[in-house]
């Protein structure tokens, strides 16, 4: 990425032109809209942007998923506390530093997906297109994928990490709660390694950033 407001950059152009008069917002907003790959969800912010919801933009973009039980879960969306695509792939991204740097057979073990039947038109998001990019950015590092060829339940992920032998699996589900919302939910082989030290550590050092 160029620096903001260079000429070769039409979303930072967009964005000088439209500036909400905060530095840390200007700054995130011009993240989301450089790094994000997806048409709707960008649309989300350029239209809040276009509109002066400086608030709502201050919601989406200046806060971060935290980790709760075993994942990540939000509303589906665009934004960085938000499931979209951009928060998956930077999601998957920290598994496989924190991983790789842990387990030095990890690209022989392999990594399990599974994904849920939700979804979200508004923003071209679905639990299946989540799960190709949490196995796209991990098969883009060598690392083996075992990848459901269609939904299943979320016990299915741990059993399969287990049965397999692999370091670790997410499912894309939010479980019980509501439609509007996706989550993340991470299964690691567990070796005598506690799930929530694993995985809070993992998320606290996640690179955030854009592929």
């Amino acid at each position: 990425m160029g620096e903001r407001g260079s000429g070769g950059d039409v979303n930072s152009n967009v964005l000088v032109a439209r500036s909400t008069g905060d530095a840390q917002l200007d700054k995130a907003v011009w993240q989301w809209l450089s790094w994000d790959k997806n048409p709707k969800t960008k649309e989300q912010i350029e239209t809040l942007l276009q509109d002066g919801k400086h608030k709502e933009l201050r919601d989406r973009l200046c806060c971060r998923l935290s980790f709760g039980t075993a994942g990540l879960r939000s509303a589906m969306g665009a934004g960085f506390c938000y499931i979209n695509d951009l928060t998956v792939i930077q999601s998957t991204q920290g598994i496989y530093k924190y991983l790789e740097g842990c387990f030095s057979d990890f690209k022989q073990r392999g990594f399990v997906v599974g994904y849920d039947t939700r979804g979200q038109v508004t923003s071209n998001c679905s639990s299946k297109k989540l799960a190709k990019l949490t196995a796209a950015v991990l098969l883009a590092k060598d690392v083996p994928v075992y990848f459901f060829s269609s939904y299943v339940p979320t016990p299915f992920v741990p059993y399969a990490v287990q049965q397999l032998k692999a370091v670790a699996g997410v499912m894309i589900t939010a479980s019980h709660n509501r439609k509007e919302d996706n989550g993340y939910k991470a299964s690691p082989r567990l070796e005598g390694t506690s799930l929530g030290r694993l995985f809070n550590y993992m998320f606290i050092f996640s690179p955030h950033t854009g592929m």
